[in-house]
């Protein structure tokens, strides 16, 4: 958790400091839903049930429209299935992001702006099955994907995302660090697309 509050506040620090480097804010709000991996359903699959829906939003800031950073927030309800014997199983995810991205039309007016991201943050999974708890843990989880924002003024647009989500456990080591990575065993792809507000 040590790492993950860490990642927290370097993002929190380059959004706020954003303004001062003349910087441009944004903030999306989306709907979505998760597939492959161990969501354990197709991207057709997923886009055809409704009850899996995920929903979150990031709220971030970029330079020049290039570089920049944001937090994405995500919550999934019934990510491993709708079934009563499941219970109100869910999964959530806390990931401070960077952005690279390539603005074609200028930081105002009409434009459109592709972008990848990397992120390294929480993921928070929850499952009890008839009642027993099965999964109950907070993993560290790293994201990456990419995504396009479509803006038809300054100030609002609209953004179609996929990123994929890994666990990893984190352990001490004698390394430049101190701390090594390994790969986790959970993961999961997740489209999107929503508003995204310029300011």
């Amino acid at each position: 958790m040590r790492l993950i509050r860490l990642f927290s506040m370097a993002a929190l620090v380059l959004v706020l400091a954003a303004p001062a480097a003349r910087a441009q804010g944004h903030a999306n709000l989306f709907i979505g839903s998760n597939f492959s991996g161990d969501a354990g359903r197709s991207l057709s699959s997923a886009l055809n049930d409704g009850s899996r829906f995920t929903w979150g939003g990031d709220v971030g800031g970029t330079i020049k429209g290039i570089f920049g950073a944001e937090v994405d927030l995500a919550y999934a309800r019934h990510f491993y299935g709708s079934d009563a014997s499941l219970g109100n199983n869910y999964v959530f995810t806390l990931m401070p992001t960077l952005i690279l991205g390539v603005p074609v039309g200028g930081e105002s007016g009409p434009g459109f702006r592709p972008y990848g991201t990397a992120g390294f943050g929480l993921i928070r999974r929850d499952l009890s099955v008839n009642g027993i708890d099965a999964i109950k843990d907070n993993d560290l989880g790293y994201s990456v994907g990419f995504g396009v924002d479509g803006f038809a003024n300054t100030h609002f647009g609209i953004r179609a995302d996929y990123r994929y989500f890994r666990n990893v456990s984190a352990d001490e080591s004698t390394n430049v660090v101190g701390v090594s990575f390994d790969r986790g065993n959970f993961s999961f792809s997740r489209g999107s697309v929503g508003a995204i507000f310029r300011f």
